[in-house]
C-alpha cells in the first residue's frame, strides 16, 4: 500500500509532464498577412523559429535579436528569446523575456503558454495556472493552452478543474500517451472507474507509446486498483527490456513491480539494472529495501554499503544505511551516518527521529532529548514525540517529567503499547505500585501478548507477595518470550521464596545463560523506543 506522500508524488509527476514546445513558427506565418511588418524583419523571426527547431540555438538568438530593433517585431523577438531561454533551461530569464513580450502585445497566446511553462519549471504552479488561464481566455480553442492548464490543475490536485479545462479536447487527449496519463490521473483521483477502464482500452490502441509512458500509466492503474491491467503492462515492458536492455528502464520497472508487492520480479529488474550499470547507487539501495522487507538485514546492509560507497553524500542512502545498522545494533556505524543524513536534510523529521533513537541506544540521552525537543517545537501535539520525550525522561531518571509527557501522549492517542509501558515503568520507579499495576493490567487487556508488561507486572506482584498471580504472569511472559532474562530471573526469585530450590536454580541458570548471550541491553531500549 502506498503512503499518501508516494501517491502525491506519482500524481504530481504524471500530471506535470511539461514538454515546452516552440509555437512561434506557425505564429510567424500567420503574421505575414499584417502589412505593417516589414518582410525582412519578419524573416528574422521566421528564421529564428526554424533555426531553433533545428537545434541551432545561437544562430536563432542572433536572428531574434536583429528583430528587436523594429517596434513591429519587438514583441515577437522577446517571445522568441524567451522560448530560447526556456529550451536552454534558463527559466528565470525566459520568464523575463516572455513578460516583456506580453507587455508589448498581450494577445500572444503562445507566449502566455510558454510563460506558464517557465513558471511551472521554476516551481511556481499558481503563477503558471494564471498564465494558462489567460491563454485559454484569449483563445478557447488552443489545444496547447488547454492541455497545459489541465496538467497544472491536476498537479495542484484540482482534478475536477483539470477535467473542466480538458473537456473540449478530451477526444484528442484520449489518443496520445501524455493525454491518457493526464485523464487517468483525473479519473482515478475522482473515482471514475469506468472512464479509467476505458482509458486502459485506449492505451492498447496506441501505435507506439514510449516505454517510460507505459510504465507511468501502469503505475497510475496500479495506484487506483487496476492491478491486473498494470501487471500486464509491466510484463510487456519487461519483454521489451529483455530484448533491448536499458538500465534506466529496468530500474523503473523494478520500482513498478515493487509498487505491486511483486518482490521477486522487482529484485530481478533491479539486479538487471545494476548489472548494466554497476555505478547505480539507487539500484543497490532498492535491492537493500527488498532484502529488508524480506527480513534479511544482513543482505540489506551489504547492498547499502555498496550504495554508500557510490554516493557517500546521498542523505537517503545514509539514512537507510544508518537505520539498518541500528537494527543490527551496529551503533558505531549507525550514528555518524544518521547524523550526516540529518545534517544534510535537517527538515526531514524521520531522519532526526531515528538519529535521536540511535542516541538513546548509545546512551547519549541528553543528545536524544535535545533532538526530540527540537521535533516537539515543530509538532507540539504529536503523540509519538510526546511518548519519545517521556521515554527519554524516564531513562534519565526524570520521573515527574516522564509522567507528564507520557500522560499527554496517551490522551492524544490512548491505544499505545510503548507509551503505556513506559508510564507503568515510571510509576514503578516512583514506588507507586498500585498505579503501575493498574497501567500494566489495562495495557494487557488490549495487548495480551506484550511479554515485557507481564514481566513487570509479575515483578511488582512478587514484591507485594501476590505469588500465585505473579507466577502466572511470569510464566506467561516466558511462554511469549523464552529469551527474557528478567522473566526467568524474577521467576527464580519467586520459586526461592516458595522454597522450591531446584526450580529456582533452574530459572537462575537460564537467566545467567541468556544474559551471557545478550550482546547489548541497548537493543531492548531501542525496540521499546521505536513504536510500531
Amino acid at each position: 500500500m502506498r503512503s499518501f506522500g508516494e501517491r502525491t508524488e506519482i500524481l504530481r509527476h504524471c500530471a506535470c509532464r511539461v514538454r515546452p514546445a516552440v509555437h512561434w513558427y506557425k505564429l510567424c506565418l500567420a503574421l505575414l498577412i499584417l502589412p505593417s511588418i516589414g518582410l525582412a524583419q519578419l524573416n528574422h523571426i521566421e528564421m529564428a523559429a526554424r533555426l531553433l527547431s533545428q537545434g541551432q540555438v545561437d544562430q536563432a538568438e542572433t536572428e531574434a535579436r536583429q528583430a528587436l530593433g523594429n517596434p513591429t517585431t519587438r514583441a515577437l523577438a522577446f517571445a522568441m528569446l524567451g522560448t530560447i531561454r526556456l529550451q536552454e533551461g534558463r527559466y528565470e530569464e525566459s520568464a523575463s523575456f516572455l513578460t516583456q513580450a506580453l507587455a508589448l502585445n498581450p494577445h500572444l497566446v503562445g507566449a502566455r503558454t510558454s510563460l506558464g511553462n517557465a513558471c511551472l519549471l521554476q516551481g511556481k504552479p499558481e503563477l503558471a495556472r494564471k498564465s494558462f488561464q489567460e491563454a485559454v481566455r484569449l483563445d478557447p480553442g488552443n489545444f496547447n493552452a488547454r492541455f497545459e492548464l489541465a496538467k497544472v490543475e491536476a498537479s495542484l490536485h484540482n482534478y475536477r478543474r483539470s477535467l473542466d479545462a480538458a473537456g473540449p479536447i478530451v477526444a484528442q487527449l484520449s489518443g496520445s500517451d501524455d493525454g491518457i496519463l493526464l485523464l487517468a490521473t483525473d479519473y482515478g483521483s475522482l473515482g471514475r472507474q469506468e472512464e479509467l477502464e476505458a482509458l486502459a482500452r485506449n492505451w492498447e490502441q496506441l501505435s507506439a507509446p514510449s516505454d517510460e509512458s507505459s510504465l507511468e500509466f501502469g503505475n497510475v492503474l496500479a495506484m487506483f486498483g487496476m492491478t491486473l491491467e498494470a501487471k500486464q503492462i509491466f510484463e510487456a515492458e519487461e519483454a521489451k527490456i529483455a530484448a533491448h536492455p536499458s538500465s534506466t528502464l529496468a530500474f523503473k520497472l523494478g520500482k513498478s513491480y515493487m509498487s505491486l508487492g511483486i518482490l521477486d520480479r522487482a529484485e530481478q529488474n533491479f539486479q538487471r539494472a545494476l548489472d548494466l550499470n554497476p555505478a547505480c547507487a539507487d539500484c543497490d539501495q532498492s535491492l537493500a529495501e527488498i532484502a529488508e522487507r524480506q527480513g534479511n538485514t544482513e543482505k540489506a546492509l551489504a547492498f547499502l554499503v555498496a550504495a554508500k560507497q557510490l554516493a557517500p553524500e546521498d542523505p537517503e542512502i545514509l539514512f537507510e544505511f544508518g537505520k539498518v545498522c541500528l537494527q543490527r545494533n551496529l551503533l558505531e556505524d549507525a550514528l555518524p551516518a544518521l547524523a550526516k543524513a540529518a545534517a544534510l536534510k535537517p527538515e526531514r523529521d524521520p531522519y532526526v527521529y531515528v538519529l535521536a533513537s540511535a542516541n538513546v541506544a548509545q546512551g547519549n540521552l541528553s543528545n536524544a532529548a535535545s533532538l526530540f525537543a527540537r521535533l516537539l517545537q515543530k509538532h507540539p501535539h504529536d503523540a509519538v514525540l510526546k511518548y519519545s520525550m517521556g521515554a527519554v525522561d524516564y531513562l534519565q531518571g526524570k520521573y515527574a517529567e516522564a509522567e507528564s509527557s507520557l500522560r499527554q501522549s496517551l490522551r492524544a492517542q490512548p491505544d499505545q503499547v510503548a507509551a503505556s509501558y513506559y508510564l507503568g515503568l515510571t510509576y514503578d520507579a516512583l514506588g507507586q505500585d498500585d498505579r503501575a499495576v493498574a497501567v500494566f493490567r489495562d495495557l494487557l487487556k488490549g495487548h495480551p501478548r506484550h511479554a515485557p508488561s507481564y514481566v513487570k507486572l509479575g515483578s511488582i506482584l512478587l514484591r507485594q507477595h501476590n505469588y500465585d498471580e505473579a507466577q502466572q504472569d511470569l510464566e506467561r511472559a516466558i511462554s511469549l518470550d523464552s529469551g527474557s532474562v528478567q522473566a526467568h530471573y524474577q521467576l527464580g526469585l519467586l520459586f526461592r521464596r516458595l522454597g522450591k530450590t531446584a526450580e529456582s536454580d533452574n530459572q537462575f541458570a537460564e537467566s545467567r545463560k541468556l544474559e551471557a548471550e545478550r550482546s547489548s541491553q541497548t537493543d531492548l531500549k531501542l525496540r521499546l523506543l521505536l513504536p510500531d
